[in-house]
């Protein structure tokens, strides 16, 4: 992992900290701006919508939670190895890649320079049974990086942003209340 050799090291924890951030943050922004900036302000309609239903019900009946990081930075991803240092996040299909890449590293990120140690990020894909291993490269953390900015810039922002169509609104939990632009 570059993360020992990250610069931006120092600022992201303590942006992540300051802002109250966590991995959805990090999902939502990456797959849309007026998302992210709903549910930075609170504004979530996953519990009423189907498709969330049928992924938590997914989440539920394959892999009991993990509680093993209750009230360690804010995290809550589904599954941790603590001996090998893998933190696990589940998703219903394999959609959506870059935007679970980056909710996935997130954990790993934190719990990397929480504990010290270099962690692994996978991603599980509970419908093909497969593992999704995502490297904490450079690249992601510059992404990891940029969406921090992104989520300041939203935190601040009193109008909600502007959202053009996208495929992923059809499947959005936001869908009827978003109207995008």
């Amino acid at each position: 992992m570059m993360l020992q050799n990250w610069t931006h090291q120092t600022a992201f924890y303590e942006r992540v900290e300051r802002l109250n951030l966590h991995g959805l943050h990090f999902q939502h922004v990456t797959l849309c701006q007026r998302r992210a900036w709903m549910y930075f302000h609170g504004i979530n309609f996953a519990q009423w919508h189907d498709r969330v239903a049928t992924g938590t019900a997914k989440h539920t009946t394959s892999y009991a939670r993990d509680h093993s990081t209750t009230g360690l930075l804010g995290l809550a991803p589904d599954r941790i190895d603590w001996q090998k240092q893998i933190v696990y996040e589940n998703k219903g299909t394999a959609g959506a890649i870059e935007a679970s890449h980056n909710q996935t590293a997130f954990y790993a990120v934190m719990l990397s320079i929480a504990t010290g140690q270099t962690w692994q990020a996978v991603t599980h894909i509970l419908s093909s049974r497969k593992r999704r291993p995502v490297p904490i490269d450079d690249k992601r953390l510059q992404a990891l990086w940029a969406a921090s900015e992104k989520l300041e810039a939203l935190a601040q922002q009193t109008k909600v942003p502007k959202a053009s169509q996208i495929p992923l609104c059809q499947t959005c939990s936001l869908m009827r209340f978003c109207g995008f632009d």
